[in-house]
């Protein structure tokens, strides 16, 4: 801090030291979260290399990536960190030395321990940007006063110049406590976000378990063959589709704009400048999709209330999928900008959020392709909206089969979450085999008994009674 108030190199205004010092503090978790998100990465795919290694080497590989510490970061460095044959590597990390590391092998173990550390940075787990648009300012409660006055409530903010504090009227009144974020958007509002506690009821004891699938075209889809939001596919696909439409005639007008640039004279340069102005702003293009945005959220914030607040069956637990892998297939340029914004983040953390509210309990669970009746896996199943097993000819709304799939992996012991999905298809390809031999086997047994039942009685008697007519007259 005494650093930083010494490298006072701009002129104006600066932060006051409470401002500086939070910002400093979110930046260094910031910092603190992704190095743990990329260590722990690192693990999971260095997994099934370190099981060839030697017990040794494999304890010096987690010992490079035991945590944030300085074996880690001389990793980074392109250096190869050698730990002390004395000492434990770490009080974590406890093993007896049956033979020293040579440096080929600390060489080789680091190289492969680098590379993959690298390799999850630059795919996996990428270091948080802040957008450009996004300016936000907090104030914990030593930043800030509320004062009550006769008819509305006042809030005190700390400003840049000590001792002076800007105050705001808000409307309405409310208990307000703990850190307020102060954003200004590129259109030029302010927004005080202001966290207000809200009380939870109980758990629930009584009531259905439901499975929701999340769709684009359709909200989401119940296992009670419910559809809710409708209409929602069609606003994400009208947003997209502006949005696209709006950034080809920006290209265009980007293009002119530095065609014009490298060109001389005054009437070029003019004309490139009121391009920039007036063609190439971004307040009316964010405002615009902001208020798009917030129709969206409506819609999503309403559903859900209907959702957990009917009276009639009421919901005691949800199985909702788990959307948070990345989209890895591709459906051409138009629909992959419609996917783009669909939104799953902030469709999981209302219904997280609706459901903790409401004392409802949330299940992820992860939903597939599968026929709910025979587990028939096969691609050609689903056709958009279109469900129809290729195998036994089942047919349903594709979101209603996946609804039920999702419900059904509730205490399922076989199929966990976190499996990949390889052997998740594994697991209902076995199922599918095991259907089909229990068919087979039913469709044998029902066979044989319209054969025997197909000789009729009355064609078995007279059989019988020929026969014994046969040995009467014989016998005589």
């Amino acid at each position: 801090m005494t650093l930083l108030r010494e490298l006072k190199e701009t002129s104006g205004p600066h932060l006051q030291a409470r401002h500086l010092k939070l910002a400093l503090e979110e930046t260094s978790k910031m910092a603190l979260t992704h190095w743990k998100s990329v260590i722990a990465e690192s693990k999971k795919e260095l997994a099934d290399t370190l099981k060839r290694f030697h017990d040794q080497d494999r304890h010096y590989a987690y010992w490079l990536l035991c945590g944030i510490n300085r074996q880690f970061f001389e990793l980074l460095d392109g250096r190869i960190p050698v730990p002390n044959p004395e000492v434990s590597f770490d009080r974590n990390y406890c093993l007896s030395y049956e033979r020293p590391l040579s440096l080929k092998t600390l060489r080789c173990i680091a190289g492969i321990v680098r590379r993959t550390v690298n390799r999850v940075r630059r795919n996996s787990v990428c270091y948080p940007r802040t957008k450009t648009f996004h300016n936000r300012i907090d104030f914990d409660s030593s930043c800030y006063t509320v004062r009550s006055a006769e008819d509305a409530q006042l809030l005190e903010l700390m400003s840049l110049q000590p001792g002076k504090r800007i105050s705001l009227r808000l409307k309405g009144k409310s208990k307000i406590r703990g850190t307020l974020q102060l954003i200004r958007d590129t259109a030029g509002t302010y927004s005080l976000r202001v966290y207000v506690p809200q009380q939870c009821e109980e758990r629930r004891k009584t009531g259905k378990v439901v499975g929701i699938d999340l769709g684009y075209t359709e909200m989401m889809a119940t296992s009670e063959q419910e559809l809710l939001g409708t209409d929602l596919g069609k606003y994400f696909s009208a947003i997209a589709d502006k949005r696209g439409k709006n950034s080809e005639g920006r290209n265009r007008m980007h293009a002119l704009f530095r065609s014009l640039l490298k060109k001389s004279g005054k009437n070029n340069l003019a004309k490139a400048e009121r391009i920039r102005k007036h063609n190439l702003g971004r307040k009316k293009q964010r405002a615009r999709y902001i208020q798009d945005i917030g129709i969206i959220k409506t819609l999503v914030n309403r559903e859900l209330n209907l959702l957990f607040t009917r009276k009639i069956n009421p919901i005691r637990a949800i199985v909702v999928e788990d959307l948070s892998a990345r989209m890895k297939a591709h459906f051409g340029k138009k629909w992959n900008r419609r996917l783009s914004g669909w939104m799953r983040g902030y469709l999981q953390e209302r219904i997280r959020y609706k459901a903790k509210k409401h004392g409802i309990e949330v299940n992820p669970a992860h939903s597939s392709r599968e026929c709910p009746r025979c587990h028939c896996t096969d691609k050609k199943n689903r056709r958009g909206d279109v469900f129809k097993c290729s195998y036994c000819g089942y047919h349903e709304h594709a979101d209603l089969v996946a609804a039920l799939n999702i419900l059904g992996r509730l205490g399922d012991k076989e199929i966990r979450k976190g499996m990949s999905p390889s052997r998740v298809k594994a697991v209902l390809d076995g199922r599918h085999v095991g259907w089909k031999l229990l068919n087979e086997t039913v469709t044998d047994r029902t066979s044989d008994e319209a054969r025997v039942v197909s000789e009729s009685p009355r064609s078995a008697s007279s059989k019988s009674e020929r026969r014994s007519d046969v040995q009467v007259c014989t016998a005589s």
